[in-house]
């Protein structure tokens, strides 16, 4: 059975629309670890440049992705299908012990159902600390960001549709966000599913009605450890631009009113479960491994 999560994790703020902070959620030295196997991959060339996933045809069968650098300039890496070509990592499956651990909590506190499959991806917002000093001729190219949005819809009818955003921070502990930039911005309006609504009407920022405005904005620095969970199809958020390299893993856990059903959400990059990659890629000897190495975990070793 998997280690339990950290107690701390406050899940009682997702059904209200609000953010979940839990600062220092992994140690420094799995974050090390985390963040080592993510360059490893951006260097083997396992990251693609993200992409905005649009619905056609009303079907979540049909997707197409779309890469709009207006919209959105990062790299991603899908943990269960970019990752595991490249070959398997002690530290990835930490993770997706974590993965399993907070899915547990999550159905128990919440008192949801949630699929076993779920999306996984690694995260890379470029920095213009790679093309020199702030103000050059690079500057803005080199900045990432993504805008203004929300993660899904309270109309999606999809069988298995996000509901719980997940991030998980691998900078360092010495992030500055006035500095290094980069801070995921909640939008937390007085009235959620007013406020998606309209956006959704409006086609730039500026348009967005003053009363939208007016609700309350949370500012949350990307320090490594740091464990951020909310409600996919309530918080409108955007990453602000960054100004040296951010690292992170993003996912989604996924639920609907027909999980058990066996359709899944094809075509999602970094779409999976934790069993049907660990099982292809590890013997039986590596999976005893693994369990002695979890158990020394749960004792502090």
């Amino acid at each position: 059975m998997a280690s339990p999560p950290p107690p701390s994790i406050d899940t009682s703020l997702i059904p209200k629309g609000r953010v979940s902070i839990t600062p220092n959620c992994l140690s420094k030295q799995r974050v090390e670890a985390l963040l080592k196997d993510a360059k490893d991959l951006h260097r083997k060339g396992a990251f693609v440049p993200g992409g905005l996933r649009r619905r056609t045809k009303n079907s979540s069968d049909n997707m197409k992705t779309t890469t709009d650098a207006t919209t959105r300039i990062c790299d991603v890496c899908g943990i269960f299908d970019d990752a595991e070509s490249a070959g398997p990592s002690d530290a990835r499956d930490d993770l997706l012990d974590l993965m399993a651990d907070l899915r547990e909590l999550l159905q128990k506190e919440l008192g949801i159902r949630l699929s076993e499959s779920m999306e996984l991806q690694y995260l890379r917002y470029p920095g213009n600390d790679v093309s020199g000093e702030r103000g050059g001729k690079d500057y803005n190219s080199k900045r990432g960001f993504y805008g203004r949005h929300f993660d899904s819809s309270p109309e999606d009818n999809s069988t298995c549709r996000r509901k719980v955003s997940l991030l998980l921070y691998l900078n360092d502990q010495l992030w500055d966000a006035k500095k290094d930039g980069g801070v995921l911005r909640a939008y937390l309006p007085r009235q959620q599913q007013q406020s998606q609504t309209a956006t959704k009407r409006k086609q730039h920022r500026h348009e967005l009605d003053p009363e939208e405005e007016s609700g309350s904005i949370q500012d949350i620095t990307p320090q490594g450890g740091t464990l951020v969970l909310f409600d996919s199809a309530s918080v409108e958020h955007e990453v602000l631009p960054t100004h040296r390299e951010r690292w992170a893993v993003v996912g989604w856990f996924l639920g609907g009113d027909n999980i058990a059903s066996g359709q899944k959400r094809k075509n999602k990059r970094g779409y999976g479960t934790k069993s049907a990659t660990q099982q292809s890629h590890h013997s039986d000897e590596d999976q005893d491994r693994r369990r002695k190495k979890k158990k020394r975990r749960r004792r502090g070793g």
